[in-house]
């Protein structure tokens, strides 16, 4: 029995999948409007194939003539599989199909850009009398986002008239399904590849989270004996997520640790790595946990960035005072307000003046990550004219790489050290330290990534 399938279509001249044929090998036939365009052999090896028991079966081909989405989705594309017992379909399934039409929704979007919400609404106002009114006025707002979105928010001399506020059903999704609206205009990520909300369904007695918990703690000792090996000091700094600590505004339930960092805080506090540990929920508790958080975003204000920060400084000297007043207000949007309704949502928030050295911070060395990656980055700062001397390493995630934003340990750390190093990943680059020979080494990750634990 012959088994098939179509697994992607790349255009415009890109197409693999698999064919089996009970070991035998065939010719692969693509056709468009009934002629032949490309030619391919079910040969090739692939892992979940071999595992599966079909042996080398796939196939990747490039064909002749060019093909658009539009053209798979239409019927105008075919596959065809000629083998020892005869012609066939190769099959194509729902869940390619349905990724192919993902790929022409983005087209029309892109089509559509630039148009404004008046003229766009010309085009599909017939459209109106055949489709349901929810579909209607989800294209209408598909559409006119693309060209609200990064708007500039008209100034006023009252910044809190250049917005307004508006109500939304609390448990309203985005459009991703990854977050979701609490109270008192909170919005929270849920769901997603970390999948947030789950953390809190463990077990506090489950063995597999003291597990977990363990492997963070060995890892942490020894980074401190590398870090002490090279004479440096180690610390560790983990941030909690948002429902952590502001749960109430999410569904009205009290905020607890998940049980992982739960587990972890309690294991630290027992060893000697207490020494060497920055707790993100006792340093935010000492403002409130709603100064911390932001509203419409996943991460800090600037006062919450500032008291992990603060804490950190009281882990390398006692003498190192970091005084601040968040008396300045500004408009900022999120990271998690444009999947909502796909325009942007703002927020006030509140940061202090820069210190009289923040100006002599420079960026004496930077890579920047790969276009549409969040890590592999790393700047290099230099402050002849700040107040710590020490040359300071560090490897974190999105609450330390924004060293424009007061909201991020990047910006305090590069202002107020003669020399910091930021790189934008989880593993420490222990080769790096060893050349840089850094006085201080900073790890930092959030709550929910501590199911994976990094290998150094």
């Amino acid at each position: 029995m012959i088994k098939s399938s179509i697994d992607s279509f790349k255009g415009p001249d890109h197409i693999s999948g698999w064919v089996y044929d009970g070991g035998s090998t065939g010719i692969i036939e693509v056709e468009k409007n009934g002629q032949i365009i490309g030619y391919g052999e079910n040969v090739l090896p692939r892992p979940d194939l071999s595992s599966a028991g079909f042996g080398d079966c796939a196939f990747t081909l490039t064909t002749q003539e060019h093909f658009t989405l539009y053209d798979v989705i239409s019927g105008v594309i075919k596959i065809f599989y000629t083998g020892n017992s005869g012609r066939f379909d190769v099959h194509i399934p729902d869940t390619t199909i349905n990724t192919v039409k993902m790929g022409v929704f983005s087209s029309i979007l892109q089509d559509f850009r630039g148009m404004s919400r008046e003229e766009i609404e010309m085009y599909i106002f017939n459209e109106k009398k055949n489709i349901g009114q929810d579909i209607y006025y989800a294209e209408l707002s598909a559409f006119s986002s693309l060209n609200n979105g990064g708007a500039e928010v008209n100034p006023q001399a009252d910044i809190r008239k250049s917005i307004s506020p508006f109500y939304v059903r609390t448990g309203t999704f985005s459009a991703d399904l990854q977050c979701e609206v609490g109270r008192d205009g909170h919005l929270f990520l849920t769901r997603g590849s970390n999948r947030v909300l789950e953390m809190y369904d463990q077990d506090y007695g489950d063995s597999a989270i003291h597990q977990k918990a363990d492997e963070w703690a060995a890892l942490c000792e020894d980074r401190l004996e590398f870090c002490r090996g090279v004479d440096a000091r180690f610390i560790q700094v983990v941030i909690p997520d948002k429902l952590s600590v502001l749960r109430e505004e999410y569904d009205g339930r009290g905020s607890v640790l998940s049980p992982l960092l739960h587990a972890l805080e309690r294991r630290i506090a027992r060893s000697d790595l207490s020494g060497h540990y920055v707790s993100g929920v006792k340093a935010i508790e000492e403002i409130g946990f709603a100064n911390a958080f932001r509203k419409i975003d996943t991460h800090f204000r600037p006062a919450g960035g500032h008291a992990v920060f603060k804490e950190c400084c009281r882990k390398i000297s006692e003498y190192y005072m970091v005084p601040a007043l968040f008396n300045i207000e500004y408009i900022t949007d999120g990271d998690v307000g444009k999947r909502m309704f796909g325009h942007d949502i703002y927020e006030v928030c509140s940061r202090t003046a820069h210190p009289s050295f923040f100006d002599h911070r420079q960026i004496v060395d930077q890579i920047l990550p790969e276009p549409g990656r969040f890590t592999g980055g790393r700047s290099v700062f230099r402050n002849e004219k700040a107040p710590f001397p020490e040359r300071v390493v560090a490897f974190g995630n999105s609450f330390m790489n924004d060293y424009m934003s007061q909201a991020s340990l990047g910006y305090w750390f590069s202002t107020y050290f003669r020399e910091f190093h930021l790189f934008t990943q989880s593993e420490i680059d222990r080769d790096y330290v060893k050349n840089v020979r850094p006085d201080i080494v900073i790890g930092q990750t959030v709550e929910r990534f501590l199911g994976s634990v990094p290998r150094s």
